[in-house]
């Protein structure tokens, strides 16, 4: 029977990690040799169809992956640990952006409205009407 599920966790070095059912339920067991053998390797987040068997040690194991295409994935699961903080940070600094840019074009306009206005009412200065 074959279940889909995103990997929730992978160690580089090690060569293994975890999916996560997408029906719930407890994350299962994977291993590098488990992924088909098309060049790409395992990403975070990525939706796979795998089948589960019992491993050496009888803990249950993913066997036979297959990756989803990208429209048939459901939606990812919420950032959680490191990834949420630094989820978090990016959202803040994108924030912090905007808010630095609007900052920098209100002084500007203020600037500009200043200047204008010193210029029509500085000594000697000629009114536009009565240039006429």
């Amino acid at each position: 029977m074959r279940f889909e599920g995103v990997l929730s966790a992978w160690n580089h070095d090690a060569g293994f990690g975890a999916i996560k059912p997408f029906g719930g339920g407890d994350e299962v067991f994977v291993g590098l040799a488990a992924f088909p053998t098309d060049g790409e390797g395992p990403r975070l987040d990525e939706a796979l169809s795998f089948e589960i068997v019992s491993g050496r040690d009888g803990r249950k194991e993913a066997v036979r992956l297959k990756r989803l295409p990208a429209a048939a994935q459901p939606a990812l699961r919420e950032p959680t640990g490191a990834a949420r903080l630094r989820a978090q940070r990016a959202e803040r600094k994108r924030r912090l952006t905007w808010l630095a840019a609007v900052v920098i074009v209100v002084v500007m306009l203020g600037l500009a409205g200043l200047r204008g206005w010193q210029g029509a009412h500085a000594p000697g200065a000629v009114a536009s009407a009565a240039r006429h």
